[in-house]
This record gives C-alpha cells, sequence and structure tokens, in this order.
C-alpha cells in the first residue's frame, strides 16, 4: 500500500509505522528519519482509512514549536484543524476541564524562595563547618549549595512529586548526606505551603493534577489513539499522566523516539521510559525508521558508531542513500577570534549553523561587533549560532562545531554534578560522558551535507581525539 504525504511517498519502515494501529507500537527513529512525516501519515491513515474522528487522537511533542509545526502539517496534508499538545498544554486543559481555578507561579518562585530563607538565616555557623570559610554568604560555595538545592527539589518534583518518597530517600541515605537532604525536605515543604496559600500551581503541579483527576474523575474526550513523540525526553510524571489516560479510555498507544538524542536528563526526563517502555505498556510492536534523508551514509557511519560505544543505547543499523567521502572537517585554528573568519571564508556556504555547548561560547570565537541576536554578519551568509541543545530537532545545510577543547566547560563538559542529586536521578550513567556523547551525536547529525569542527591543536576535546582515532578515513584536516 501506497501512502503519499506532504508530497512525500513514506519508504517501507514509515509506511508499516503509519499503518500499525491496533497494538501499542514503539518507533525507534533515527536522525533524520522522517519521524514527522511517519506521524502525519499514521494520522492520515487512521483519519481516511480506519475512520477514526480526529479529536479521538491523543498527540503530544516536546515543545510548543514542535506542537505548531505538527498542528500545521496535519492541517496541510488533511485541511482539517487539530490541537497537538505539550504534557504542560493537555494538563491544563483538563484541569480547566474540571473547572478548578488556578493561578500558574512565576518560574523563578522557587529560587525566590532559597535566597529569602537562606537571607534570613542570622546564624550561619553549620555552613561555615560545611564550607571551611568565614564570609559564608558570599562565597561560591555558598551559591553553588543553594543552586543545587533548587536543581534538587525540581529534580524530585519531576520524578516523584509526593513527599513520601522523600522519607523513603532519607531513609536510606549515607548519614553524611542526611543533614543536606533534611534542609533539602524542609525547603520542599516550604515551597508548597508557599503554592498553596497563594493558590499557585507550577508545571509539575499541573501535570500531577491532572493525573489525580483522570484518576479519580476520568476523562472526558474519549480518545481511542495517542501519539507521542520525542519519547526519549518523557519525565516519571509525564509517564504517569499517559499510563492514568489509557486506563481509562482503553486508547492504544504509540511512541516516537530515539535513545541517542535523550539530552535533559536535569531537567527531569528519564530515558529509561523509552527504554523500558515494551515492559511498561505491554504488549508493544517494535518498528524501526533507520534510513536517514538528512546524513549521508559515511557521517551517520561515524555518529551511529560513536554514540554506540555506550552498550545500553539500542543497537540501529542506519542507511543513507547520500554519498560525501569525507562529510567531517577538522578545522585548525592558532587564534581563536581572528581565525574563526577564517573558517567562515573555508567554509563558503550560504547557510551554515553555528553549534556550541553553552550560550556564550559564539564571543569566544567572533568579535561582538559581528553578532547580532545570535546571527554572525558575514557578508549576504546566512549563519547563526544556536547551542547543542536549542538545535535538537533542526538542520542545516552545514554546521560548524566550537568549544571542543579539553576544558571543564567545553565538550564534553567536565562540570561534576553535585553528588546529593543521584539520590533523585533514576537514570544515572554506566558509561563514561553519556549523556555529553549524545549532545555530540545530536550536533554532529544536524547537517546536511558537511560538519566542520573548529579545534586548537594543543587542547583537542576527547570526543574529537576519538574521531580522529577511529574514523580517520572520513575526515579531512585544514590548517586555518
Amino acid at each position: 500500500m501506497k501512502i503519499d504525504v506532504l508530497n512525500n511517498t513514506l519508504d517501507e519502515e514509515q509506511r508499516d509505522a503509519a499503518i500499525t494501529n491496533d497494538e501499542n507500537t514503539m518507533i525507534i527513529a533515527g536522525a533524520g528519519s522522517g519521524k514527522s512525516l511517519t506521524m502525519v501519515g499514521k494520522i492520515k491513515y487512521l483519519v481516511m482509512y480506519k475512520h477514526i474522528k480526529l479529536e479521538e487522537i491523543l498527540c503530544i511533542t516536546f515543545t510548543n514549536d514542535a506542537a505548531l509545526s505538527l498542528e500545521a502539517k496535519i492541517k496541510k496534508e488533511l485541511n482539517l484543524d487539530n490541537k497537538v499538545y505539550t504534557f504542560h498544554k493537555l494538563a491544563l486543559e483538563i484541569i480547566k476541564s474540571h473547572h478548578i481555578k488556578f493561578n500558574i507561579a512565576e518560574d523563578d518562585l522557587l529560587d525566590y524562595l532559597v535566597e529569602e530563607i537562606f537571607s534570613s538565616i542570622t546564624d550561619l555557623s553549620y555552613f561555615k563547618k560545611l564550607f571551611f570559610t568565614k564570609n559564608v554568604a558570599t562565597s561560591n560555595e555558598f551559591k553553588n549549595y543553594k543552586k543545587t538545592i533548587i536543581r534538587f527539589i525540581r529534580l524530585y518534583i519531576s520524578t516523584y512529586y509526593n513527599a513520601k518518597e522523600f522519607d523513603k530517600m532519607i531513609s536510606n541515605a549515607k548519614s553524611k548526606d542526611i543533614p543536606y537532604l533534611l534542609i533539602i525536605k524542609k525547603i520542599y515543604e516550604i515551597y508548597k505551603l508557599e503554592k498553596e496559600s497563594q493558590g499557585l500551581i507550577d508545571f509539575d503541579d499541573m501535570i500531577y493534577k491532572a493525573t489525580n483527576l483522570v484518576k479519580t474523575k476520568g476523562i472526558k474526550k474519549n480518545y481511542k489513539y495517542i501519539i507521542i513523540d520525542e519519547y526519549q525526553d518523557t519525565s516519571r510524571v509525564r509517564e504517569n499522566l499517559v499510563k492514568e489516560i489509557i486506563n481509562k479510555t482503553h486508547a492504544y498507544i504509540t511512541v516516537v523516539g530515539d535513545d541517542f538524542q535523550s539530552i535533559y536528563r536535569f531537567s527531569g526526563c528519564d530515558l529509561n521510559n523509552f527504554l523500558d517502555f515494551p515492559n511498561n505498556f505491554k504488549p508493544v510492536k517494535k518498528l524501526y525508521l533507520t534510513s536517514t534523508y538528512r546524513n549521508s551514509l559515511e557521517l551517520i557511519n561515524v555518529a551511529g558508531s560513536f554514540v554506540m560505544q555506550n552498550p545500553r543505547q539500542i543497537k540501529k543499523n542506519l542507511t543513507s542513500s547520500k554519498r560525501i567521502a569525507k562529510p567531517i572537517t577538522i578545522l585548525y585554528y592558532k587564534d581563536e577570534k581572528k581565525d574563526f573568519l577564517k573558517a567562515l571564508s573555508y567554509i563558503n556556504s550560504e547557510n551554515l549553523m553555528v553549534l556550541g555547548r553553552n550560550n556564550l561560547d559564539i564571543y569566544n570565537v567572533c568579535y561582538p561587533n559581528l553578532i547580532t541576536n545570535n546571527y554572525i554578519k558575514y557578508y549576504n551568509y546566512n549563519i547563526y549560532y544556536k547551542t547543542i541543545h536549542k538545535s535538537k530537532g533542526l538542520e542545516e545545510d552545514n554546521i560548524l562545531i566550537i568549544n571542543l577543547t579539553n576544558d571543564t566547560n567545553s565538550l564534553p563538559s567536565k562540570i561534576k554534578n553535585e553528588k546529593i542529586l543521584n539520590y533523585c536521578l533514576v537514570y544515572k550513567d554506566i558509561y563514561p560522558y553519556e549523556e555529553e556523547r549524545r549532545l555530540f551525536y545530536v550536533a554532529i547529525t544536524r547537517t546536511k551535507n558537511n560538519c566542520y569542527l573548529y579545534i586548537n591543536k594543543k587542547n583537542i576535546s576527547p570526543f574529537v581525539t576519538e574521531l580522529i582515532k577511529d574514523y580517520k578515513k572520513y575526515i579531512n584536516f585544514v590548517k586555518l
């Protein structure tokens, strides 16, 4: 059966994924393999061939931009209006359907509260012992301590939510960590009370409250199919909401994702949700999208082999009909700023995306007067800068990756996360730099053509050293 979607004919794998419907399905997709096309194809098949109403299909994706993009594609293909949700939009709709009044908390409420609590403490003797410093209030250690508390609470809420788990955590903790955990728990309780007293809910509250409402009162929409994109980026709280909706509606669920691109662990996302999906939603049919229409075969061979060094990643045999003998070019510089313009001149691409590990990396390589709103002024070329995290889901003709040194805040980042955070991390590393390795994979695979690495020969990222050692035949070497 041939299925045309958005002026493209679905390949065999995409078509199989689109027409598989009366069972739970896990679609394991490679970078650039046409996930959105497949999802639109599945919705088209359900509506046109299975005669399912569009409002009986619950479609969820990760960001507002992705939701709007998918809505537009469905509209273009079917000429029907359909709402694509983020988890937060879905939770809000469920809460509103039960006529519950609420106000949304400011994003920085927790930060503000932590500052207020610690500024009101007059006896800092405990912290003086902890940080071995007299000037506690102004010390970097104390600032990091407060940031870690905020991070811990946000992670905890997105993973466990209720206070009972905190008590379990403390009872199983190492004795040296218990005082710290007790402080965090107290602040967590104050944060909850502050929200309750003002009638506020934050984003994780929304999902938790919506889950409870579905569990106790049901859901007003009669969903028959649930389709969720970027499932590798779900949290435990989000998955619980999905389970409750399925319990009430008995809908079939299809999840689409790529474990190679799981890069949001410290915002509460849990890759285990994707890896364990076949066990959590039995029975499940596994399908693969292995043909990439973005990258060359040579580049996808390098990127795939690189990320699969971690044995926990799902093994995939990705293919491509595009050929570029040496898709990676290493550009060696001596002067980071002076040679950057030489790099742009060498690449000579009208459409170029520059990628870095951090927001301000671009200012280390490019003079500030050439940068406006993350766009780089260079003749009439379209050159723009994004962090790798923000580039996920995007593609460009060519890409240039910067900040590839062997330093603390480069790629891989060697900033050590506070060990206390391990208490609320469900997914823990078993392989060195797991998430940073996936981040590098995301960066490399944004290109339709060539990937350029901007390198200081005297200070090279271990990831680049590994590429040179293992994949030299795919790499050009250029001195600027």
